[in-house]
């Protein structure tokens, strides 16, 4: 049994009051240091430029509404001229061409009814239009997916700092529990309870970077990089001002890529139907004939032409144009309807958007006003009391568990509170 001197208590107990104090001082500082940005790694805004450069989803789906584009001219111009050679009559049989008797040779041009070829481009137009507003609402959610990422790899960023800290402090713990063991003030069991929490703090310290990883994997995919990325550490704001709801959902219906695409359907829908009315109407076609005096391949000496002129009828009378009008207003009445559905869907996606966003904020004061500081004092008086012997070292690892459960809730509710920004920011249709 180890030898106990009671006159040297006193002395101890304010050795270690003060090393409490100096160690709490020193862990509440590291803990709430402002974090520096890295001199050099990938910035959030040089991330964004890269992914709407080098995204390959993004890129397929901007070729697709350039090819959609390119598609208007063609839908507008005349159809090509036809060019004709007739020989006429031949000996025998009809591939006996050198025994021609008779040649004409011409060239003819199909007209659509005036207003059709117009209408035929502006459904067209209506469609390249879709296509990029399909784009925007694309680029959209990847900038979304992107930031979301981001914001949660800069909160893995700082819980592993904060982890750092912890494990700091419970070094420390163990010191002071190990200076009482050694008099007689402590049991070795609490310095063995104070190591085995620190060893799984450095197991989920490991965890905590094993997720970091992932997150710059899927930055990188986003981005269209293989290679490994360096990011830049920065201290990412809050948004706590707070905005009017119904100013958010006016918005919303304003600049949101879903609505404008449906705007355009429904444009395109209405193009539709007048082109189909138009196909009552008939198409006109002119060809003009020159009669070869010298057959069968003679093309020069024409002594006679010809003028031909042809009508395309519409068969109203079988219903075809009828069932075609029909079926074009079909279409626009389901673009209307499918539009006032996704007007609801966009509204109630930006009131949940913006309900979870601002409980977030609530949330966020709650812990940073309230828990968090009164676990910070009960942490430093558990501490204080411990050393002097008025506490349990059960009593400090509650306190050190509680401290250290506020200030991760603290970090998450933050990143919380940013990803519910990103998310209303993707449901209004602001992309950064």
């Amino acid at each position: 049994m180890r030898s106990f001197i009671p006159s040297k208590i006193p002395v101890l107990l304010m050795l270690l009051s003060g090393l409490c104090l100096s160690v709490l001082a020193e862990g509440e500082q590291e803990a709430q240091k402002p974090k520096v940005e890295q001199a050099t790694g990938w910035s959030l805004s040089e991330l964004i430029d890269a992914l709407k450069q080098n995204n390959p989803q993004l890129r397929s789906a901007s070729e697709s509404a350039r090819a959609v584009e390119l598609g208007i001219s063609p839908a507008q111009a005349l159809d090509n001229p036809t060019l004709s050679v007739t020989q006429d009559p031949l000996r025998n049989s009809p591939l006996n061409v050198n025994s021609s008797t008779g040649m004409a040779w011409g060239i003819s041009q199909n007209f659509m009814w005036p207003g059709k070829k117009r209408l035929a481009g502006e459904v067209v137009k209506a469609q390249a239009d879709l296509s990029k507003e399909q784009v925007n609402l694309l680029k959209l959610q990847l900038i979304g997916q992107l930031r979301t990422t981001w914001s949660n790899w800069q909160q893995t960023a700082i819980q592993i700092d904060l982890t750092k800290v912890q494990v700091q402090r419970l070094e420390q713990i163990k010191q002071i529990t190990k200076i009482r063991y050694a008099n007689n003030a402590a049991a070795y069991a609490d310095y063995i309870n104070a190591q085995v929490a620190q060893a799984q703090l450095e197991t989920d310290l490991l965890g905590l970077q094993r997720q970091q990883k992932i997150l710059e994997d899927q930055i990188s995919a986003l981005i269209g990089r293989k290679e490994p990325l360096k990011l830049k550490m920065a201290e990412v704001a809050v948004d706590q001002a707070k905005t009017n709801l119904d100013g958010v959902e006016a918005k919303a219906l304003d600049i949101n890529p879903q609505v404008k695409a449906s705007q355009f359907v429904i444009e395109s829908a209405r193009k539709s139907v007048e082109l189909a009315e138009l196909g009552k109407l008939p198409d006109l076609s002119v060809g003009v004939l020159a009669h070869s005096s010298s057959p069968p391949w003679g093309f020069s000496n024409n002594n006679s032409y010809g003028l031909n002129l042809g009508v395309t009828l519409p068969l109203y009378y079988g219903q075809k144009e009828k069932n075609l009008i029909d079926q074009a207003k079909a279409y626009l009445a389901s673009t209307l309807e499918n539009d006032e559905s996704l007007r609801q869907q966009v509204i109630f996606g930006v009131r949940s958007s913006y309900h979870q966003w601002t409980q977030s904020l609530d949330q966020l004061k709650l812990i940073e006003e309230r828990v968090l500081k009164q676990a910070q004092i009960g942490y430093r008086l558990t501490l204080s009391a411990y050393s002097t012997g008025q506490a349990s070292y059960t009593d400090l690892l509650n306190a050190f568990n509680a401290l250290k459960t506020s200030e991760i809730q603290r970090e998450q509710s933050r990143s919380f509170a940013i990803q519910a920004k990103v998310a209303l920011d993707v449901a209004v249709g602001l992309s950064e």
